[in-house]
């Protein structure tokens, strides 16, 4: 995955709000999706030219499979060509000028439920076609409803830490196990003068929290994901006193709240710090030859051997990606040409070293050694839980966690974790994301 695309869904992520159940009422005029006339049945196809992973999709795998399972039918492709987060889908929407098929990313995804332009394809799949075709087809669910039929490569995306197996070794520091010898671990270099962690701004806000707690109180991040306990929760106090050690310490780097992926990457490759806290798709930069030391890498460490592992996938059934129109007279053409983009989709990510929630028929293969132990402790993990940004956060609750986040990450020691969950508790009580189990 290219990183601007991953940071323009990220971004565009912050703008959702809470959905709504979709489904046309039947006293609503109806706009057809699909033109009837003619001899060839006319579908057109809304796509995002502007991200260049979706442009290989189009050119080499959907357009070749849609074209040999549906012959008779004549395909318009329409390419998006605006910014990242200028999508023209509200416009359409509200225009009722929507395509048959279309591309909704997160800032779509609120005006599409809302104003039930998304059809819900469960209806018209085949009995036991999701469970065939998934290997989580919860993922794939909003409720009871299908509305999009997505790859899920973002199930398989995880946090993790690379490091400096050089200064690792030279300063007596193993991999650690468990949260106490990972504060350790980073006051043992913060004593030698070597700086423990370095991320960007965006990955620490996904996934630096989570980790903590699913490497602390596993029991608590699953409680929070399911509306069980609050911030205010004792196991939830006494996981984040870890991320006060760290902070007290000086464990990261300098100006982490205003730092990227590039900047961080360049300060790991530098060997300023011991390790880089970033997500699973940055992988193929953390080769030897790139970085000039042999690199290692770890999860979270877990808590016990049944472990939380944190992943990156957005809320169930909220994966965006190819939508059909819900105002269509032949819904289940529709969901046959979903099923077809999905597996073209699934096909290219897979043959490009990206497993997915899709089943394939050849699955990616680890690109390398790190990439195998990953994966291995991926499979191994008892449960797999998105990311709260990702799953648990509507648009206005995300970015008044982003913003105390970057207090709590700051250089500000004067701002701890009991400033963050006092602040952060009453946001969370207005957050209209209901629980997901």
């Amino acid at each position: 995955m290219k990183m601007k695309r991953v940071m323009s869904i990220l971004l565009a992520g912050t703008m959702v709000l809470s959905m709504a159940a979709c489904g046309k009422k039947a006293d609503e005029p109806k706009k057809d999706a699909g033109d009837k006339g003619g001899d060839a049945k006319k579908i057109s196809i809304l796509w995002p030219e502007t991200d260049s992973t979706q442009v290989d999709v189009m050119e080499n795998y959907l357009q070749p499979a849609l074209k040999e399972k549906f012959p008779d039918v004549e395909f318009e492709y329409i390419p998006i060509t605006t910014k990242p987060g200028e999508s023209p889908i509200k416009t359409m929407s509200a225009s009722g000028d929507l395509p048959d098929i279309y591309f909704t990313g997160g800032a779509d995804m609120d005006a599409v439920l809302g104003a039930e332009d998304a059809l819900d394809v469960a209806p018209y799949l085949e009995d036991g076609w999701l469970e065939e075709n998934y290997t989580d087809p919860d993922m794939v669910k909003h409720g009871d409803a299908i509305y999009w039929l997505a790859a899920g490569q973002n199930a398989y995306y995880t946090p993790v830490f690379y490091y400096n197996t050089a200064l690792f070794e030279a300063n007596g520091v193993k991999e650690p196990t468990n949260m106490d010898e990972f504060v350790k671990a980073c006051k043992t270099f913060v004593d030698k003068g070597v700086t423990p962690i370095t991320t960007a701004d965006w990955v620490s806000s996904y996934s630096l929290i989570d980790g903590i707690l699913a490497s602390a109180a596993p029991d608590a991040l699953e409680d929070l994901h399911s509306r069980k306990c609050d911030w205010t929760d004792d196991r939830v106090k006494k996981a984040l006193s870890y991320f006060d050690e760290l902070k007290k310490m000086k464990a990261f780097a300098p100006d982490i709240v205003n730092k990227d992926d590039a900047t961080a990457y360049s300060e790991f490759q530098a060997g300023n710090t011991a390790m880089m806290l970033t997500y699973s798709w940055f992988n193929g930069d953390m080769a030897e030859d790139k970085l000039g030391f042999v690199p290692g890498t770890f999860n979270f460490p877990a808590a016990a051997d049944d472990y939380i592992q944190l992943i990156f996938e957005p809320r169930k059934g909220n994966g965006c990606g190819y939508t059909a129109n819900a105002n269509t007279e032949d819904p289940e053409l529709l969901t046959e040409i979903l099923q077809v983009i999905v597996k073209a989709e699934s096909e290219r990510h897979n043959a490009n070293g990206v497993n997915t929630n899709f089943i394939v028929e050849n699955p990616a293969e680890p690109a390398n050694d790190l990439e195998a132990k990953r994966l291995e402790a991926y499979k191994a993990a008892k449960t797999h839980l998105s990311v709260l940004g990702q799953s648990q956060m509507d648009g206005v609750t995300i970015a008044e966690f982003t913003t105390l986040y970057n207090m709590l990450v700051s250089e500000d020691q004067g701002y701890m974790s009991a400033n963050f969950i006092e602040e952060m508790q009453p946001i969370w009580e207005a957050n209209t994301y209901g629980a997901t189990e």
